[in-house]
């Protein structure tokens, strides 16, 4: 198996939409499938981001819905699969926990770690040396 991790801060919900928009639209990524763990329901910000932006097929599949129970979120058998986690620390160690235990080893995957700027500031330092790559609104950097 085949695991990416990446990191991102937002300030808001709003700001993590559209992140994602543009990572999506600039990475062009079509033979991935995309599952979400999301704590706090993202679906209103990005309705308002679709009324906003022309090119939203990018996300338009994707699920931005409250995950209630991450051990219920069914995981298919896709080769390249790309998670977009939100949440507390706790919840979101919680979900790559249930990701890698649950993905077969033959998966090609991305992580995605979204974390509230707000919320996880005292902890930014730990959370960037666990990833491989931050997510900004301008793409991914690799992590020196």
């Amino acid at each position: 198996m085949k695991v990416e991790k990446l990191c991102n801060f937002y300030a808001s919900k709003y700001h993590l939409g559209l992140i994602l928009l543009e990572y999506f639209n600039l990475k062009k990524i079509k033979k991935y499938k995309t599952i979400t763990f999301i704590q706090d329901e993202l679906e209103k910000e990005i309705e308002l981001i679709k009324k906003h932006y022309c090119n939203i097929d990018a996300i338009k599949d994707i699920d931005f819905k409250t995950t209630e129970n991450i051990y219920d979120k069914e995981i298919c058998s896709e080769k390249n699969i790309i998670f977009i986690v939100e949440g507390n620390l706790d919840y979101i160690k919680k979900a790559n926990e249930y990701i890698l235990d649950s993905v077969e080893n033959s998966s090609n995957i991305k992580i995605i770690n979204c974390h509230n700027f707000a919320r996880q500031k005292n902890f930014m330092s730990d959370i960037i040396n666990k990833n491989d790559k931050i997510l900004y609104t301008t793409g991914e950097k690799v992590i020196d």
